[in-house]
């Protein structure tokens, strides 16, 4: 958070532009496109906790089109696209330090958690800044296996007045999955759809003993997020789970919630792209019969 202590003016939050200089050779002078507001900086850190755009608004007492306001001029002046690459940027830049010496100083156990999600964060984009839209969620899937040391990562999506829902990408151990169906009655899902989170790092089947899948392979820990589209609809979950214990469960939820703007959006898409295509064939088959 970005403290001013009583009776002090907020100083500035500049960003050098390092590649300008590099490439300039202008030595320190600061492109005036690089200033974040200490409101904006504020946004960023909150955003860094996990927190969504509709959450960072309650924080702060203002509306979400104008945090979405604020995360636009930031993308603008980190030259960024999504919140994942921003705190990637504002990490290397050491936005997310404390500035003031009067803050007080975090436990050490904080310190390192908070250094570890960063370059758990860093990992993670590396591995999906590229992906298209339609290698995205298995290519998330893979990195989350991989950087999360967990066995299984994946995504679900309900279908329309059901308790079932489409596994639309599960990936174990880094290999990809044959897609199923899970009811959300019996499985995690189901409060992660109801709750937005769900966190259990071990014990899970306790939970959910008439879950066949789960009881099958083993499951001990899961951590899920719900997905939501522009307008806060539920669209799908994305989950990681284990048969060991999930070690730093918190840290993990963190990570996912992070991801979850940019899946939730995708995920959104790709349900719009089929809605839209099952249109145009319904079309082209009507006047298919209607010209016979």
């Amino acid at each position: 958070m970005y403290y001013v202590p009583s009776g002090r003016v907020p100083r500035e939050c500049k960003l050098p532009n390092r590649r300008l200089h590099l490439q300039s050779g202008q030595g320190d002078q600061e492109d005036p496109r690089l200033e974040l507001t200490p409101r904006e900086r504020e946004v960023v850190e909150l955003v860094a906790e996990g927190l969504s755009n509709r959450e960072v608004a309650q924080r702060l007492c203002r509306s979400p089109r104008t945090i979405e306001n604020h995360l636009r001029s930031v993308y603008q002046k980190l030259d960024v696209r999504n919140r994942v690459a921003m705190i990637r940027a504002a990490s290397d830049l050491d936005l997310l330090d404390a500035p003031e010496p009067e803050t007080p100083d975090l436990p050490n156990s904080e310190l390192e958690l908070k250094g570890r999600t960063l370059d758990l964060i860093r990992a993670l984009d590396g591995h999906v800044a590229r992906a298209g839209h339609s290698q995205y969620f298995v290519e998330l899937a893979k990195a989350l296996t991989k950087v999360l040391g967990v066995r299984w990562a994946g995504m679900t999506e309900p279908i329309v007045q059901s308790d079932e829902l489409d596994v639309i990408c599960m990936v174990e151990r880094g290999e990809l999955m044959a897609q199923s169906e899970c009811r959300a009655s019996i499985s995690p899902c189901g409060p992660v759809l109801r709750d937005g989170q769900f966190v259990k790092a071990d014990g899970l089947m306790d939970g959910f003993p008439n879950w066949e899948f789960g009881r099958d392979v083993g499951l001990r820990g899961y951590v899920g997020v719900r997905l939501d589209d522009q307008f806060g609809r539920p669209v799908g979950t994305l989950w990681v789970m284990d048969s060991e214990p999930i070690e730093r469960a918190d840290e993990v939820l963190l990570i996912l919630r992070l991801f979850r703007g940019r899946t939730g959006a995708e995920l959104a898409l790709a349900q719009l792209t089929d809605r839209l295509g099952e249109s145009g064939a319904k079309i082209t088959s009507d006047d298919i019969t209607d010209r016979s």
